[in-house]
């Protein structure tokens, strides 16, 4: 397509930033088809103007994309046909796609999920998606993530590139873009939602931002600045975790150890990167605390769970979505909270108030063990792991927990909430709930403390 020379002033502010950043991260190629995505709005008709006018030197076609979302009656149909009407005038091969909102309101979730839909399909061919996401879009979007909680890529912003989307306005201001509408002699669209606080997005637009402008009056500018900082620590961050992966790699998983002794940045950065799709910042530091704590198990709300344990952390699907429990040391008398309503009543008596207990917790000695023989194996509170083993008192054997539950015939579900105690280093089992301690750990003549647990669960109190 030949592009059509528009009456614009050369070397314009906007088009000096946008061709550094064409040139500085390799955006477009000679041969490249371009599409600009075009709501109408000063921004993307700014876009669709420039491409226009360098197109033929940069070597590249021109097109442009827009969708009527329908979302705005009238205005939404002006708008396309405002787009039309320019493409029209100009030559510009138009694809235009209009979604058909549900019932209901659907709102700006869905008109981003059609959007983004209707433009990687135009891509699948190798095109490039121009989008006209400027400085000022950029500030707004960090305060948002900042404000939500977010990682180092987060904290990136939108970023200049992401596949096929290419953004060249982001150091180019919103004043900039109508500035250059003005100069080129186009006019463009107002959305009149734009002008309410109805969205996070807006209220950040007319509120905070200029609150903040009020201490620094180039605070847009000084927020873009760093989101571009952050994009470098990200990239390196990202190429240290990547290192720390293969190098913590081994069969079945990752070394625990090499993870956990990693910097913190680059082990959450690692952690992120083996979430994936699951990586919210709270996710990534219960996994940290799991690297911690040495062992135990954390659901995934879309991959099963990790499980560490054995000094190698997994990840492995769950055959059912259950309460995330988090391994707790268990060091001190108190009450211990699980997440299916029971609680552990941990209560510590001398060795002589024990012995005049007796005659009434006779039968149910097994609820009660050595308080200095538990703490001598750093005792944690947690679910089950692979590769524990349990020694019953009275049985005059070891078992893998999984065949003592097995033989128990209890339940999957019930085995995935059982709470126990553990050693932290290792799978053995020191107490189990409902099948008392483990063998070696009773009361003797040797005792000076002596460690009871009951169980509560619905205003009722037992020894277990």
């Amino acid at each position: 397509m030949e592009t059509t020379k528009l009456p614009c002033a050369p070397a314009h502010p906007l088009e000096l930033k946008a061709l550094e950043q064409l040139k500085q991260h390799g955006l477009v190629q000679p041969g490249d088809r371009v599409i600009a995505a075009v709501s109408g709005g000063a921004d993307s008709m700014a876009l669709l103007l420039f491409f226009l006018r360098w197109g033929e030197h940069l070597a590249v076609t021109v097109e442009a994309a827009h969708i009527d979302h329908g979302l705005r009656g009238e205005d939404s149909a002006r708008d396309a046909a405002f787009v039309e009407e320019f493409c029209a005038a100009h030559g510009v091969p138009l694809h235009l796609h209009r979604a058909q909102p549900p019932a209901g309101s659907p709102g700006e979730d869905w008109a981003r999920r059609q959007r983004y839909a209707f433009f990687d399909r135009l891509t699948a061919d190798g095109a490039k998606l121009a989008t006209a996401h400027t400085l000022n879009d950029q500030a707004e979007t960090l305060l948002l993530r900042l404000a939500r909680g977010c990682s180092t890529a987060g904290a990136a912003g939108i970023p200049v590139r992401r596949g096929a989307y290419i953004r060249p306005f982001l150091t180019v201001e919103r004043t900039e873009t109508e500035d250059y509408c003005r100069t080129c002699g186009q006019t463009w669209r107002e959305d009149a939602t734009n002008a309410g606080d109805d969205y996070a997005r807006n209220r950040v637009r007319h509120t905070a931002l200029p609150a903040l402008e009020t201490v620094n009056p180039r605070a847009a500018q000084a927020l873009a600045r760093f989101s571009a900082r952050m994009a470098l620590v990200d990239g390196y961050l990202t190429a240290q975790a990547d290192t720390l992966l293969q190098q913590a790699a081994c069969e079945g998983g990752w070394q625990a150890a090499l993870l956990a002794a990693a910097h913190p940045a680059v082990r959450d950065q690692a952690l992120a990167a083996l979430l994936g799709a699951d990586a919210q910042e709270a996710l990534v530091a219960r996994l940290a605390a799991l690297l911690a704590a040495g062992q135990g198990s954390v659901n995934l709300p879309r991959r099963g769970r990790a499980v560490l344990a054995e000094g190698v952390l997994r990840l492995e699907p769950a055959e059912e979505t259950l309460p995330d429990v988090e391994p707790a040391p268990f060091l001190a008398p108190g009450v211990y909270h699980w997440p299916d309503g029971r609680s552990l009543h941990a209560e510590v008596l001398d060795y002589e108030k024990f012995i005049k207990l007796q005659t009434v917790h006779k039968k149910d000695l097994n609820s009660w063990a050595d308080y200095d023989k538990i703490q001598q194996y750093s005792p944690i509170l947690r679910t089950r792991l692979p590769g524990d083993r349990f020694a019953p008192e009275g049985r005059g054997c070891t078992k893998t927990l999984k065949k003592w539950l097995n033989e128990l015939h209890i339940p999957p579900r019930a085995r995935a909430l059982l709470p126990l105690v553990a050693e932290q280093n290792g799978g053995r089992v020191l107490w189990l709930c409902g099948h008392g301690f483990a063998r070696g750990l009773a009361p003797d003549k040797t005792t000076r403390r002596v460690l009871r647990l009951t169980v509560q669960q619905e205003n009722e109190t037992g020894d277990i």
